[in-house]
C-alpha cells in the first residue's frame, strides 16, 4: 500500500510539473488512447458512441456534464445550470430547431437534435471550460472533448478556421495556434498547464466572435488568471508582460463592456485596475531595457489611449456605484484608482519624452495631451490629481522630467493649479532647486539651472498669477527669492522684469475681494478657488 501510494504521489507530481525527469520519460511512453482509458477506464470509443447517441446528458449534483450511465464522469465545476445554459444557447443557434417547442424538452432530447458541426462547438466550448477551471483529472476530460471534436471534424471534413492573432496576442501567447490535428493535442500533454490554458484562450476567443458573444466576462476573467501566473513568474521577460496587459486592453475594448467591467468586477476580482496596476509594475519594477524592442511610440501612445480611456471611465462612476465584494473586502475607492492611473500615465509619458520621435509624432502626443488637460484637469478642477503637479511634486530635475514639465504647459496645462497646500508647480519647483542648493557649484548643474530657467520663462509667457500664494502666505515669485545666487543669472533677470509687469486684471480683483472679505459663495466654484489662492 505505501509503495502504491508513492507510484501513485510521483505520477501527480509529474502531471503538474510536465518537466520533472519522471514525467519526461512518462510523456514519451504515452499515447492518446491509454491516456484516455486512465479517465474512469474509459476509452474515446466511449465518448465517441456517447457523442454518436446526442450526449445523453443529465443535470445533477452540480455537475458541468454527466452523461447517462456514467461512462465519464465529471467532478464538480460550475453552478448546475451552467450545462443547461450552454446547451440552450447552442440549440437557439440552430436554424433548423424550433425553440418553442424545445422549451419543455429535456437537454439530452435538445442535443440529439443538433447537428455535428454543432456537436462539434459545444465539445470545443465545454473542453476550454475544463481547461479553464479544473484541476489535472478535469483538464484531461477538457483534452478529451477537444479530442473527440477534431476526429469528428475529420470524419466530417467539417474544416476549422482560425482567427487571426494581433500582435499583443501573438507575443502574450507566445506565437502558439490553435491546435488542428490530434498530434497537436498528444504533444500537449507533456506541456505546462500554461499551454493549455493558452490553447482554451484561442478555442474560447474564437467560438465567442463566432456566435457573436466576444468580448465576454468569463473569458477575460481567465485571461487574466493566466496572466497573473506569466506576471508572477521569477523568469518571465518583461515583453511578455507588456503584450499580455496590451492584450487584455484588447479583450476590454473600447466599448459598453469596458465600462461595466469598471462597473461590476468579474468574479470578485477588479482584472481591469489589476491588469493597469501590473503595468506599472512592468515598468516601474522590471528591467526596461528589455522592453526596447517594443516600447515604440506607437505602441506607448496605445498604452496611453487606454489609461485615459480607463480614466474617463472612473470619472463616470458615481459614489454609490462603488461595489462592496463582500464583507471583509471592498475595491480600491474611485480616488485611490484615480491617483494610481494618473501615476502611471506618468510614467508612461516620461517614457514618451525620453524617445526619440518625428515632428509629427511630437506634435501628435502633444495634441494627445491637450485633449486630456481639457476633458480631466480644466474641465474637472475639483478633481485630483493634476498630472502637472504630480510630476513637479517628484521632481528629480532630469532632462526628461522639465522636458514634460514644459510638454505639458505647451499643452494647455494650468501653472495655477494648486495640490492641498495651495502650492502652485513654481512653488514646488523653486523648493525643490532650493533643496538642491549644494550642488549649484558643480559644473555639471548648469545644465539643471537652464531647464529650470526655461519653464519659468514658459510659466512667466503663460496664465500665471504672481500673487497666488500657498497656505504659509508665500507666493512663488516670492520662493524665487533665496535663488539670487542661482547657477543660471537668466533667472533673477526674469523675475524682474516680469515682477515689473502690469498684472492681469482677474489676480487685481481677486486680490480685492479677498482683502476687503467680499462675500463670493454666488461665484463658480473655480472663481472662489482664483480668490482664495490670491
Amino acid at each position: 500500500m505505501g509503495r502504491k501510494k508513492t507510484n501513485m504521489a510521483k505520477k501527480r507530481k509529474a502531471e503538474e510539473d510536465p518537466e520533472c525527469d519522471e514525467h519526461g520519460s512518462l510523456c514519451k511512453k504515452r499515447k492518446i488512447d491509454p491516456f484516455m482509458l486512465e479517465m474512469s477506464n474509459k476509452t474515446v470509443d466511449n465518448l465517441k458512441d456517447l457523442v454518436e447517441d446526442g450526449l445523453q446528458t443529465i443535470i445533477a449534483n452540480n455537475c458541468l456534464l454527466d452523461v447517462k450511465h456514467a461512462f465519464v464522469f465529471i467532478p464538480q465545476l460550475f453552478d448546475p445550470t451552467i450545462a443547461h445554459k450552454i446547451i440552450a444557447f447552442f440549440v437557439k443557434k440552430s436554424p433548423n430547431i424550433d425553440v418553442f417547442i424545445t422549451k419543455k424538452t429535456s437537454d439530452s432530447q435538445r442535443l440529439m437534435l443538433l447537428s455535428i458541426e454543432q456537436l462539434i462547438d459545444l465539445l470545443e466550448a465545454v473542453g476550454a471550460t475544463c481547461v479553464f477551471c479544473g484541476d489535472s483529472e478535469v483538464r484531461r476530460y477538457g483534452l478529451a472533448c477537444w479530442y473527440e471534436a477534431t476526429n469528428l471534424r475529420d470524419a466530417n471534413a467539417i474544416p476549422k478556421t482560425p482567427l487571426t492573432q494581433s500582435e499583443w496576442e501573438k507575443l502574450a501567447l507566445r506565437n502558439k495556434c490553435e491546435f488542428s490535428t490530434v498530434k497537436d493535442l498528444e504533444d500537449l500533454l507533456g506541456a505546462r498547464r500554461t499551454h493549455w490554458v493558452a490553447q482554451a484562450i484561442i478555442v474560447g476567443g474564437r467560438l465567442l466572435k463566432k456566435f457573436h458573444r466576444f468580448p465576454n466576462n468569463y473569458l477575460v476573467f481567465n485571461v487574466c488568471n493566466f496572466a497573473a501566473r506569466i506576471w508572477s513568474g521569477p523568469q518571465t521577460k518583461s515583453s511578455r508582460c507588456f503584450a499580455l496587459c496590451l492584450y487584455i486592453f484588447e479583450l476590454f475594448g473600447t466599448t459598453e463592456f469596458m465600462r461595466n467591467l469598471v462597473r461590476h468586477p468579474v468574479e470578485s476580482q477588479d482584472v481591469v485596475h489589476s491588469t493597469f496596476t501590473e503595468l506599472f509594475n512592468v515598468f516601474d519594477l522590471l528591467d526596461i531595457s528589455e522592453l526596447d524592442s517594443i516600447l515604440t511610440f506607437d505602441h506607448l501612445m496605445e498604452t496611453l489611449n487606454f489609461c485615459f480611456l480607463y480614466q474617463l471611465k472612473l470619472h463616470d462612476i458615481a459614489p454609490d456605484d462603488e461595489i462592496q465584494i463582500n464583507e471583509t473586502w471592498t475595491i480600491l475607492s474611485k480616488a485611490d484608482k484615480l491617483e494610481e492611473i494618473s501615476q502611471l500615465i506618468l510614467v508612461i509619458l516620461k517614457l514618451l519624452v525620453s524617445i526619440p520621435k518625428s515632428k509629427t509624432e511630437k506634435k501628435q502626443l502633444k495634441n494627445k495631451l491637450a485633449i486630456y488637460i481639457n476633458i480631466f484637469e480644466l474641465k474637472r478642477v475639483s478633481q485630483k490629481p493634476n498630472l502637472l503637479l504630480l510630476v513637479c511634486t517628484s521632481h528629480q530635475g532630469t532632462p526628461n522630467e522639465f522636458k514634460l514639465i514644459k510638454l505639458l504647459l505647451k499643452a494647455g496645462a494650468d501653472p495655477n493649479a494648486v495640490d492641498q497646500q495651495r502650492c502652485s508647480p513654481l512653488h514646488l519647483l523653486a523648493n525643490s532647486e532650493l533643496t538642491s542648493s549644494h550642488s549649484w557649484d558643480d559644473p555639471s548643474y548648469s545644465t539643471r539651472a537652464e531647464n529650470f530657467t526655461a519653464i519659468v520663462r514658459v510659466i512667466f509667457d503663460g496664465r500665471f498669477h504672481q500673487d497666488q500664494v500657498n497656505l504659509s502666505g508665500q507666493s512663488a515669485l516670492e520662493c524665487l527669492k533665496p535663488l539670487s545666487s542661482y547657477p543660471d543669472a537668466d533667472l533673477s533677470r526674469l523675475v524682474g522684469n516680469f515682477s515689473q509687469g502690469v498684472r492681469p486684471l482677474s489676480c487685481l480683483a481677486a486680490k480685492e475681494v479677498r482683502r476687503n472679505q467680499l462675500p463670493c459663495e454666488c461665484l463658480p466654484v473655480t472663481l472662489q478657488s482664483m480668490v482664495l489662492q490670491h
